[in-house]
């Protein structure tokens, strides 16, 4: 039978999204230095393989993933159920099939700075999730940073746009 903990829930999911998010910036802090160069790469991938367990939570969930609109609507849903209620975001704009995502909070960029880590850090965390989850969770689409807070920036915006269409982007330059 399981213990009843004499903390709220909410407080509970709080703590525990809060310490979660502290994580990657510790891991950064020791080991960055004695991994050298294959820091970056070593963590990109570990990103990636968090992407492909959300992707198994989105369809445990029946999270939808049709089209922009849903990967932006699951994508939204994922970062809060997965990092917490600190993670503040909404959807901004739909046409064709292209979605954004605007991130007003992030805990990830709110940890590194009470930990005095760099911001720009965060960044090859959240492109390699967000942009490998979008492509796992549907092949057809992929993700591209407009901007980003840990950047500099005042918000992060994705958008969520066909694969074929950047392509054809990236060709004619």
């Amino acid at each position: 039978m399981a213990r009843k903990l004499p903390i709220p829930e909410e407080m509970r999911w709080r703590i525990a999204a809060t310490l979660s998010a502290k994580i990657p910036v510790t891991y950064g802090m020791v080991f960055r230095e004695s991994t050298g160069a294959d820091y970056d790469r070593l963590e990109q991938q570990i990103w990636v393989a968090l992407a492909h367990e959300a992707k198994a939570v989105a369809w445990t969930c029946s999270l939808p993933v049709a089209d922009s609109r849903d990967l932006t609507l699951t994508l939204d849903i994922l970062n809060t159920l997965l990092f917490g209620p600190e993670f503040k975001s909404e959807q901004i704009s739909f046409e064709n099939d292209r979605s954004v995502l605007l991130v007003r909070k992030c805990p990830f960029l709110l940890r590194e700075q009470e930990m005095s880590g760099p911001p720009s850090d965060v960044f090859n965390r959240c492109l390699a999730f967000s942009i490998a989850l979008i492509e796992e969770l549907n092949p057809e689409y992929t993700l591209r940073f407009v901007r980003a807070m840990c950047q500099g920036d005042r918000n992060c915006e994705m958008k969520v746009v066909l694969r074929k269409d950047t392509e054809e982007e990236e060709k004619m330059g």
